[in-house]
C-alpha cells in the first residue's frame, strides 16, 4: 500500500508501540527520515525556513535510565549533530494510547520549543513519527507524519 499523509493518519492508532531501547543508536545506526505524499517537497523546504535545512533524520543514544537525541542534518559532506531532544514514553495526542514522545527544551529555538514527536512502528519495522505543535491554532490540525528507517552505514 502506498503510503500517505491520510493513510498514515488512518492507521496511526493500529501501530505498534515502540520501547525507548529499539530507537537507540546502538540498534541499527541513524535513523534516516523522509516524506510522504503530499510532504515530500513542502516539508524538506519548510524544515529548512525554521532552522533545519537539509534534514537527514535522527539518532537516539543512552542517557542515565532513559534515552535522549538530536537531530541530524547534511553539512560538508557529513553529518551534523543539531537540536537535542528527549525521548520518553508517553501518551499519544492523536489517540490517547501509547506511544514514543520526543520533546525538545524549553529554551530550544522556536518553533521547537513547542513541537513534540510522536513514534510507533509498522509491521515491517518503519519508524512512523507524527509531529504535532503545541500552540492553539496549529494543535487543531493534527499530526504530521514522517518516516524514519535505520541507516546501517558505518558512522
Amino acid at each position: 500500500m502506498k503510503q500517505n499523509v491520510l493513510t498514515l493518519r488512518c492507521t496511526w492508532s493500529s501501530l505498534r508501540t515502540l520501547e525507548v531501547d529499539e530507537v537507540l543508536h546502538s540498534r541499527a545506526g541513524d535513523l534516516a527520515a523522509s516524506f510522504v505524499t503530499p510532504l515530500t517537497r513542502v516539508a524538506p523546504f519548510g524544515l529548512g525556513l525554521i532552522g533545519l535545512r537539509h534534514w537527514y533524520g535522527k539518532r537516539f543514544v543512552h542517557a542515565g535510565d532513559g534515552a535522549s537525541g538530536v537531530n541530524l542534518v547534511r553539512r560538508g559532506g557529513g553529518l551534523v549533530e543539531t537540536l537535542p531532544m528527549r525521548l520518553s514514553q508517553g501518551i499519544s495526542l492523536a489517540d490517547g494510547r501509547p506511544a514514543l514522545v520526543v520533546e525538545y527544551a524549553a529554551d530550544a529555538p522556536r518553533p521547537w520549543r513547542w513541537v513534540r514527536d510522536e513514534l510507533r512502528a509498522t509491521p515491517d519495522g518503519t519508524v512512523v513519527g507524527m509531529t504535532f505543535v503545541e500552540l492553539p491554532v496549529l494543535r487543531a490540525v493534527g499530526g504530521t507524519p514522517f518516516l524514519l528507517t535505520p541507516d546501517n552505514r558505518v558512522t
